[in-house]
């Protein structure tokens, strides 16, 4: 068995965790300079409808619905190049962590599973 660096291991993640089970998303924080711009990555790698607000409690609801992805029951984000939104934007980053905890719990309380991992 071939063993991986985490570095190597991320860039493996997608082939690995890209299945017809599961919906995988990569959310690349190199381009988020704001919370608008993280809204904006959020929104399209997750295909958020028209309707979305940009706003916390928007997001929120997106977050916990996505009724709308390929596979209903098993979502994997990996959130990559976070260090330089969250230097910036401490309260942002507080807020979008506890937004995806609470999408975590959600989930799972529906019998779902999802997944954050952060590189």
């Amino acid at each position: 068995m071939n063993s991986l660096s985490i570095s190597e291991l991320g860039t493996h993640l997608p082939e690995i965790f890209s299945t017809p089970l599961i919906d995988f998303v990569e959310i690349d924080g190199g381009k988020i300079t704001n919370k608008h711009a993280l809204f904006e990555e959020f929104a399209e790698k997750l295909n958020f409808p028209d309707y979305f607000g940009f706003n916390w409690d928007a997001f929120s609801d997106c977050m916990t619905d996505l009724s709308w992805l390929e596979n209903k029951n098993s979502l994997f984000i990996v959130f990559k190049n976070t260090r330089q939104f969250r230097l910036a934007n401490p309260e942002e980053w507080r807020i979008i962590q506890d937004i995806l905890l609470e999408t975590i719990d959600y989930w799972r309380a529906q019998g779902r599973s999802a997944t954050v991992i952060y590189l």
